[in-house]
């Protein structure tokens, strides 16, 4: 049971948190709003598309900016009951500092399951509806379905892209020019049950003539269970395709900032039986659920940092040392994603190393907290 000392620290800390990340929140707002203002007015827009914008981009900067308000907040509060003596007070009552941060600890620890929760169920919808606004209405990219496609991609969508089919066929194509819905140099694969393939479409062209795929200057080979086959060539020839060009769209364009932690990981189980390179995906995975837990790191490095600080300085000299030490984990945190997108780290580790180091370094600091001699360099 909650405590009345528990109570108070938690009210303390999440009225600085609610101030924090709606300050945060704000000044992201205004500075996205005089960017892309301009581009408003330019396609004479209606309000009611810039207010939509702005309303469906803060469940994604409210996840952004959560790890950043819990360490102001913590910040705030420890330093403020420092300021007051309040510390002091709690521990010639005889509570340890373990009790005074508790608190902030489990707040943390629900922010951070609750930004999971609106990573999975609230912000993709919103960035897509978002991205629509911006994407699409504004900039003109043209959307076929629900996916959009950037200008410059769209006379080279999909070069050299391989992806498997509703009836399970195997697809290699060239290229693919939405807006005339042309497939370029398709080669098609389909295969008996113990993974020979039994026949194969090559075809220069292949066109969607509004209800069906017409494949043009081709070859159709066949092959039994030994390996024999035959070819016949077509100039035209129309094959059963269950996929329409919206369909072929979202496979080979992929916005995973415009979806779930399951959908990511049924793109990426169906990409790695397409044979596909799932590195990004799988960093993007990973970077998705460890990034919310960020806010339980930066508040274990706070807490320690802030009673340290504070017994030198005010509350200006403690934010200040807390903000460093917050911008040098954002730094090694954006390193290690970046290594991991180029392959020079696993995407577990390029998305979870730093909080694990960080962590670590926290619970060490929390643990020696009242030693004299404890990383002297680091006393303040």
């Amino acid at each position: 049971m909650m405590s009345l000392l528990h109570r108070y620290v938690l009210r303390r800390f999440i009225y600085c948190y609610l101030l924090s990340a709606a300050g945060l929140i704000g000044i992201f707002l205004v500075v996205d709003f005089f960017e892309r203002v301009d581009e408003f007015i330019r396609r004479d827009m209606p309000y009611s598309d810039l207010i939509s914008y702005f309303i469906c981009k803060i469940p994604s900067i409210t996840s952004y900016m959560a790890p950043q308000a819990v360490l102001l907040a913590t910040v705030i509060t420890l330093a403020v009951l420092a300021r007051d003596n309040e510390i002091i007070a709690m521990k010639a009552g005889g509570i340890g500092v373990t009790g005074i941060t508790l608190p902030i600890l489990g707040a943390s620890f629900v922010i951070a399951f609750l930004i999971l929760a609106s990573n999975e169920y609230l912000a993709p919808i919103a960035t897509k509806k978002m991205n629509y606004i911006f994407k699409v209405k504004v900039q003109g990219n043209p959307v076929y379905g629900d996916t959009y496609i950037e200008m410059g991609d769209q006379r080279a969508v999909g070069e050299d892209k391989w992806f498997v089919a509703k009836n399970k066929a195997v697809w290699n194509i060239r290229q693919f020019d939405p807006k005339e819905k042309i497939i370029y140099d398709a080669r098609i694969f389909y295969r008996f049950n113990n993974g020979l393939i039994r026949k194969r479409i090559d075809a220069k062209e292949v066109v969607w003539s509004g209800e069906n795929w017409e494949f043009v200057d081709g070859f159709l080979r066949t092959f039994d269970q030994e390996g024999y086959g035959s070819t016949e060539y077509f100039e035209k020839k129309i094959f059963p395709v269950l996929e329409t060009p919206d369909d072929i769209i979202k496979k080979i364009i992929i916005h995973s900032d415009e979806m779930s932690l399951q959908e990511l990981y049924k793109e990426i189980q169906e990409m790695t039986l397409e044979g596909k390179d799932t590195l990004k995906h799988r960093v993007d995975f990973h970077q998705k659920i460890s990034y919310p837990f960020i806010s339980i790191v930066l508040a274990l490095l706070a807490i320690p940092l802030s009673l340290r600080s504070s017994r030198h300085g005010g509350v200006l000299f403690c934010v200040g040392i807390n903000l460093s030490v917050g911008f040098l984990f954002s730094f090694l945190y954006a390193m290690g994603v970046s290594l991991g997108n180029g392959g020079f780290f696993s995407p577990i580790f390029a998305a979870w190393g730093p909080l694990l180091l960080f962590a670590s370094f926290g619970f060490y600091l929390l643990l020696t907290l009242d030693s004299e001699y404890v990383i002297p360099r680091l006393r303040l």
